[in-house]
């Protein structure tokens, strides 16, 4: 069994056997353990892409809490500002009130100080003007330069002569 071209059957099936053999080994030998490989680094990427998406959902969770706490401590701060305001404002109105209450003390004070200064003027000036008039009766009364006595007298005399 020749065969013009030299082709021999024996040797092909020969060389398929060992292709077939050679593909089985490396089949069982790469193929599997490298596929094994793909498929764990396949499994540990996705593990990682699901850790991430947890760690940025529980990241914006935490975001959202927190802006959540800042919205609730604004509003409290902003309340804590008007009640201090409140608070400042009423402190001043009450200051306001004393000094008010104090300014009118002051001012009845001052009036009555007034009023009494007032009188013991008019009092002072009613005796100075009592002395006066009686100084200036005097002086009408007795023109001479002598005792009063001695001009009541002297009146009484001349009293009795008119009479």
């Amino acid at each position: 069994m020749n065969i013009p071209l030299n082709i021999d059957w024996q040797q092909i099936l020969l060389h398929a056997l060992n292709f077939v053999i050679l593909v089985g080994g490396l089949y069982f030998l790469l193929y599997k353990p490298v596929k094994k490989f793909m498929a764990q680094r396949e499994a540990h990427y996705r593990d990682m892409d699901e850790k991430a998406k947890q760690t940025l959902e529980e990241a914006d969770r935490l975001k959202e809490d927190y802006q959540n706490q800042l919205k609730a401590i604004d509003t409290e701060i902003s309340q804590k500002k008007a009640q201090a305001q409140q608070e400042v404002e009423q402190s001043v109105q009450q200051q306001l009130a004393d000094a008010r209450t104090q300014a009118d003390k002051i001012v009845a004070d001052a009036q009555k100080a007034a009023d009494r200064a007032h009188e013991k003027m008019l009092t002072e000036a009613q005796k100075e003007l009592t002395d006066l008039a009686v100084e200036a009766t005097k002086k009408l009364l007795f023109k001479e330069n002598g005792d009063a006595y001695d001009q009541f007298l002297k009146l009484a005399e001349r009293g009795e002569r008119h009479a």
